[in-house]
């Protein structure tokens, strides 16, 4: 090889090079996985409402899956069952979970969203229902 090829090819690999070892170094610092942080309410202007009832906010804190609770006086009605769908960490950072409310008697059901804040969960409005009963 010539040596003016030398000259052009060793400033290239040096760059290459360097960064190399900047994204490396980048991703060394970045914070581990293991201490696991939790969920912030990031959304300042939210209208959503806190759920007064304490009941209702430790069934969705604690409850599995398909856990189901009756509730006399709720946000969606009163005399509905509550039908609880696994908690997730959504886009806006806090943990939610959607709800099947099922009206006593009439058994029509419509469906729910609630999130956790500081304060106890909050009920949000659902924006888009598809076919399946998926957001």
């Amino acid at each position: 090889m010539p040596l003016s090829q030398c000259s052009l090819v060793s400033p290239a690999r040096m760059l290459l090079a360097a960064l190399s070892l900047v994204m490396v170094s980048g991703c060394a610092s970045y914070p581990s996985g293991s201490s696991q942080q939790e969920a912030q309410y990031v959304l300042n202007n939210d209208p959503a409402t806190l759920l007064q009832d304490e009941r209702l906010n430790d069934f969705l804190t604690k409850a599995p899956a398909g856990a189901i609770m009756n509730v006399t006086s709720s946000p969606w009605g009163d005399n509905v069952e509550v039908v609880a769908d696994a908690a997730y960490l959504a886009a806006s950072g806090r943990e939610c979970r959607k709800l099947r409310v099922v009206e006593a008697g009439t058994n029509a059901a419509g469906a729910a969203l609630v999130c956790k804040t500081p304060n106890g969960w909050v009920n949000q409005r659902v924006v888009a229902q598809t076919s399946q009963g998926r957001n």
